[in-house]
């Protein structure tokens, strides 16, 4: 009847209502994280980037030859390119976390999934998640999992690039630059066919002349809540220089691929929880 349906088109609203609050509430925390020393490279330290980890082949001697960052965001799993499981020949076996203490510690891939419409020829979808041998924090007591951003940034915004320089992993902030600006510095070609998407996110420093040119290494944004400084994941780099030219680079959009990332992972990706867990 009549008053059932208006009663359950307010109920609607309102669920629509309080999704769209904490959507905004959320950007708006991104917004005004104050991001210091603009330009300059600074090293992580362990605690700010316990989930920020080294994907790569173990050699003979022990050692592990890096091909790829990564993130930590909960249970098992790791979340990467899937680019990187076809650098070199070989699918990487081993990440390496890095603990409070100087050291770090090495797990195996036992598993991985690529994202089920990613084609190697191409820089869409490059998605994959790694499931590891065991959970890290059961060797790890300091690893903490980040959270991954859903909504779209917008607007002209400082977010963090994290990767290795000279083997030591720094951070360098980047301006974020819309998907129409960047649309104009990447025609259309070969492995972009068309364009940038809003799978894609687009960040750079000019002014910068180095930083990390990692493949998968994390993009993110610190959000402040409940007096914790919780890393939100943004992407991972996919193309490009990040730092020292005009031309952004491009990077892959986790929020494209939120859906996804919870149902091959199983993990609960809404912010309330996973700030509860960092």
């Amino acid at each position: 009847n009549i008053g059932t349906s208006q009663a359950q088109s307010g109920a609607h609203r309102s669920i629509n209502n309080t999704m769209t609050t904490r959507i905004w509430t959320l950007l708006a925390a991104v917004a005004v994280v104050a991001i210091v020393d603009e330009g300059i490279c600074k090293t992580l330290s362990p605690a700010e980037g316990s989930h920020v980890v080294q994907i790569g082949q173990k050699l003979a001697n022990g050692k592990i030859e890096p091909v790829c960052g990564g993130s930590y965001i909960g249970k098992n799993v790791v979340v990467l390119g899937a680019h990187c499981f076809n650098r070199n020949g070989k699918a990487p076996d081993t990440v390496r976390f890095r603990n409070a203490y100087g050291g770090s510690t090495d797990l195996r891939i036992s598993n991985f999934t690529l994202h089920y419409r990613y084609k190697p020829q191409f820089d869409y979808h490059n998605m994959a998640v790694a499931f590891l041998d065991r959970d890290p924090r059961a060797a790890i007591n300091t690893v903490k999992p980040a959270c991954v951003l859903k909504p779209h940034i917008k607007g002209n915004k400082s977010v963090q690039l994290i990767g290795l320089i000279d083997n030591q992993l720094d951070r360098v902030d980047l301006q974020t630059v819309s998907s129409e600006k960047c649309h104009e510095y990447y025609n259309p070609n070969r492995k972009l066919r068309f364009g940038v998407l809003l799978c894609c996110f687009c960040a750079r420093n000019a002014n910068l002349k180095n930083c990390t040119d990692q493949h998968s290494a994390p993009l993110q944004a610190i959000v402040a809540r409940s007096g914790k400084q919780v890393p939100f994941l943004i992407g991972h780099k996919s193309i490009g220089r990040s730092c020292g030219t005009n031309t952004p680079a491009v990077y892959t959009r986790y929020g494209s691929y939120y859906e996804w990332l919870e149902t091959v992972t199983g993990i609960s990706l809404d912010e309330k929880d996973c700030i509860n867990r960092y």
